[in-house]
């Protein structure tokens, strides 16, 4: 019996060791290894995309970090709310640059690197990030490529071509999992009526379906491949301390919070709402936001559902009229998934109405702009 728990626990060892061994170089280079613990206090950091840039006809240049800003994100790291909020920033807000005046946001990237960066979100948003994180292109495949892929269900034909740039999407509409490169042509393509708004949505909707996939038990035994696969691509100022402590982090099950700055078309960008803004920061940012009470009468709901589900539409309907709620019909080629309420504001509401329907809710910039709620019909929509 001995010997044979002996053999059982090295066995155990051998696997650990190959489950970790990708670990060893990013841990060898940054002095960092998980810390069981993770944070002990919130963490704010600014996460950006850097474009490529070339030096001739579909040439990249050497990776220095100093393109355009592609996507934009301030995530707030919460131990205390076990909570992870990720604020999706459109690349054509209007900020004042210090030094350079008027200018879009994602111009501060070659303008001035990191810092510069910074101090335009903290303008943009009144919340200045601590720390900064920010990844080439090539970060993305190799994530994805690296757990298995993500299923993700895409919506509509998305065909795009960028000779110079090296870049071809070519996606057909229904749900699959999706490779690297199939990823990035994903989150990246932005031609259709909601361009970069359109584009960030996506996103948001791929993130939630990347933590389900990062948080599953095959994601986190891929876990340290994943994190060796695209530790080259990435650019930082956390400490070593500080690394320790988000891989540690990444190990829990945390809520995700994903918001698009809340705004609208105008001013040849994207204009901030800065009443909206401001409930979302107190509440995300700086902890100050409370449960309310809230009316739902009157109220604006995109009602999301798709082909097959008229029907089903229209109780829902009824019972969306009953509760007060101006209903908004929102048809879409796909079945949109499990039922479920979207709020992309402080979600007080979008909780109110879960509760009144009897369905989950979830704070997310996936919701329909233009409505204060949305609501997705799947199959289980309680009748």
């Amino acid at each position: 019996m001995r010997r044979l728990f002996l053999a059982l626990l090295l066995l155990f060892l051998v696997a650990l060791a190959f489950w970790a061994y990708p670990l060893l170089g990013p841990a060898v280079r940054h002095g960092a290894l998980p810390a069981p613990e993770g944070l002990k206090e919130p963490l704010t950091i600014l996460v950006y995309g850097s474009s490529p840039e070339y030096v001739g006809y579909h040439k990249r240049a050497e990776e220095r970090f100093r393109g355009l800003a592609d996507t934009i994100l301030l995530v707030r790291l919460d131990p205390k709310a076990n909570r992870v909020v990720v604020l999706s920033i459109p690349r054509d807000v209007w900020v004042n640059l210090p030094g350079y005046g008027w200018r879009k946001v994602n111009a501060a990237s070659p303008l001035g690197g990191p810092a510069l960066m910074k101090e335009a979100v903290a303008r943009v948003v009144g919340v200045r990030p601590e720390r900064y994180v920010v990844v080439s292109l090539e970060a993305l495949r190799a994530l994805v490529d690296a757990i298995g892929g993500v299923r993700v269900c895409v919506e509509r034909p998305m065909r795009y071509r960028d000779t110079a740039a090296g870049l071809v999407i070519d996606l057909k509409p229904g749900c699959r999992v999706l490779s690297g490169e199939e990823a990035e042509g994903y989150v990246r393509f932005r031609k259709d009526a909601l361009g970069d708004i359109g584009r960030i949505q996506r996103q948001q909707a791929f993130f939630h379906a990347l933590k389900e996939k990062l948080l599953s038990p095959a994601g986190l035994l891929r876990l340290p491949r994943a994190v060796a696969a695209v530790e080259p691509y990435v650019e930082t100022d956390l400490t070593r301390e500080e690394k320790g402590a988000l891989l540690g982090l990444a190990m829990k099950r945390l809520e995700l919070v994903s918001l698009l700055l809340p705004g609208r078309f105008g001013g040849g960008g994207w204009e901030v709402d800065q009443k909206a803004l401001k409930a979302l920061v107190e509440r995300y940012f700086l902890g100050e936001g409370t449960g309310e009470e809230v009316s739902l009468k009157g109220l604006r709901v995109a009602l999301v559902y798709g082909p097959g589900q008229e029907a089903l539409a229209r109780r829902a309907e009824e019972r969306l009229a009953a509760l007060g709620l101006k209903v908004l019909p929102h048809p879409k080629d796909l079945p949109p998934g499990r039922t479920e309420v979207l709020e992309n504001g402080p979600g007080f509401a979008a909780e109110a109405l879960g509760k009144a329907l009897g369905v989950p809710y979830r704070v997310s910039g996936e919701a329909v702009l233009g409505a204060d709620l949305t609501l997705r019909l799947g199959g289980d929509f309680p009748l």
